[in-house]
This record gives C-alpha cells, sequence and structure tokens, in this order.
C-alpha cells in the first residue's frame, strides 16, 4: 500500500502544482522549466492560454496596422490634394499678374497722358502689389474680378482716346 500511496501523493503533488500555475508561468520560451512546470501547464491549459493570448495580440496588431497604413493613405491623398490645388491656385495667380502686367504696359504705351490714365495706372500697380500678396483661392478671384474691371476701364479709356 506504500507504493500506491506514494503515487497518489505524487499524483495529487503535482494536480495541485498544476492548479497553482497561471498562463503568465506558461512561457514557451522558458528557458528549462521544469517537468512539474511543464506538466502542470499542459494538464490546466496554460499553454492553450498562453498561445490564444499570443494570437489575439497578434490579430489586434495586425488590425492596427491596417487601420494606420489606411490613415496614411487618406493623409497622403489629402496631401497630394492640397499640393495640386495650391499649384492651380498659384498657376491662376501667375497668369493674372501677367494679364495685369499686359494691361498696365498697354495703359502705359498710349498716346494720351492725362489724370484719369494716370490714376488707372496708380490703380493698376496698387493691384499689383496686392497680388503678390494674395494666399488663397477667394483672394485670387478677387484680384481676377478686379483684372476684368481694369480691363474694362482702360478699354474704355482708349476708346474715349481715340475719339479725341
Amino acid at each position: 500500500m506504500g507504493y500506491f500511496m506514494r503515487k497518489y501523493v505524487l499524483l495529487t503533488s503535482v494536480l495541485l502544482a498544476g492548479c497553482a500555475t497561471s498562463p503568465h508561468d506558461c512561457d514557451l520560451h522558458a528557458q528549462d522549466p521544469g517537468f512539474i512546470t511543464k506538466l502542470s501547464c499542459a494538464t490546466s491549459g496554460g499553454y492553450r492560454q498562453k498561445i490564444d493570448e499570443q494570437e489575439r495580440q497578434i490579430l489586434q496588431s495586425r488590425r492596427d496596422n491596417k487601420i494606420a497604413q489606411q490613415d496614411l493613405a487618406d493623409t497622403q491623398k489629402r496631401e497630394q490634394a492640397s499640393r495640386k490645388k495650391l499649384a492651380d491656385e498659384q498657376a491662376r495667380l501667375t497668369a493674372a499678374q501677367s494679364d495685369l502686367a499686359q494691361t498696365l504696359k498697354k495703359l502705359r504705351s498710349g498716346k494720351v497722358n492725362n489724370q484719369q490714365r494716370q490714376q488707372e495706372i496708380q490703380q493698376l500697380q496698387a493691384l499689383q502689389r496686392q497680388s503678390r500678396q494674395a494666399g488663397n483661392a477667394s483672394e485670387i478671384a478677387a484680384i481676377e474680378k478686379k483684372i476684368a474691371e481694369a480691363k474694362k476701364r482702360v478699354a474704355a479709356l482708349e476708346q474715349a482716346n481715340a475719339l479725341q
């Protein structure tokens, strides 16, 4: 009976040791876990729990990575759209400034030199200075509108001067 009693005590101690092992203690990569620890982790499901926990962490990392990749792609699209918008605005501003310079040149080359012509030249020069400080689409649109109005005034002034 001593033999059976020893086996029973050994089995009981192993089972109790298994109950005392947590999934945290069941590291698959541990240096040299003891036989009792291995048995305890195997019988209590500690290894399986550790594996399940690591798989959940991997899946969460993959989800986080996908979200980060989508955020990066969205940011790059917004940046690209902003660059295109800025380039378009710069092209509009450059065209408006060129148009303004041509109108001013045309006005200065006129044969008749009167007070109205001088005032128009001063207004166009002020508009040129203003155009150098334009920074957004609404300011550029306002400058384009003022240039169009100035061109009409210059055309009317030239026509009036041609009739004299």
